[in-house]
């Protein structure tokens, strides 16, 4: 079975359960990597991350705050943002520290689950949002002037959109962690100005750790 099809079960069981418990909110950071496929090699000579496809590591950090309870199920919301970075390119021959970038905005809606093993809690969401970056760019995508004769990369704004299956594992009263968290969406060029593919897959995986208010 496909990652894809894992998460989309995942958030069908999630919101499909039907329980009762307080609102709770959570403060959570992650360490992400993420894999872009369908990167548009723009080199004559071989981009230093072949085959279409880059795999960019960072930070996320977000809040989620759950207001309604459903049966065994937990309904809210959740907020993130991070940046993620690679020292190689799908998109460009080049290599070199952060050569591809990503910063990235996402708001959704999450459900988690109440289960029988008191520590442990499974979780779903979707999410949607907005993304920066040069993944699809060439090395130099600027033209070069006399005030800057190195031009930087030119970074293209990508609506995203991607749906999370994850488990938090409950430590103390007020700590979780984030044993893990699998993603799969995809994000699309806004607008025609850049070069290159104009829609990226994405399939992510990450862990982390939740400090927890409320029941």
């Amino acid at each position: 079975m496909s990652l894809r099809k894992v998460l989309f079960c995942g958030v069908a069981v999630v919101f499909g359960l039907a329980g009762t418990a307080r609102a709770q909110l959570g403060l959570y950071g992650m360490y992400t990597g993420t894999e872009m496929s369908g990167v548009q090699c723009l080199s004559t000579t071989a981009c230093s991350s072949p085959n279409g496809d880059v795999r960019p590591w960072g930070g996320f950090g977000g809040v989620y705050y759950d207001f309604r309870t459903i049966g065994p199920v937990r309904i809210g919301a959740d907020l993130r943002a991070g940046a993620l970075h690679s020292n190689r390119s799908a998109s460009s021959s080049s290599g070199g520290s952060n050569i591809v970038g990503a910063q990235t905005f996402l708001g959704g809606l999450r459900g988690s689950v109440k289960t029988p093993i008191s520590w442990l809690s499974p979780y779903a969401q979707i999410s949607a949002g907005y993304t920066r970056s040069d993944v699809t760019e060439p090395a130099i995508s600027t033209l070069a002037t006399a005030a800057n004769p190195t031009p930087v990369r030119r970074y293209d704004g990508f609506i995203q959109y991607e749906g999370f299956v994850g488990a938090d594992i409950h430590v103390f009263p007020f700590l979780d962690v984030r044993a893990i968290e699998l993603g799969a969406g995809n994000m699309n060029r806004i607008g025609t100005g850049g070069q290159g593919s104009t829609s990226i897959g994405l399939l992510s995986i990450g862990s982390g750790i939740v400090l927890r208010f409320g029941h």
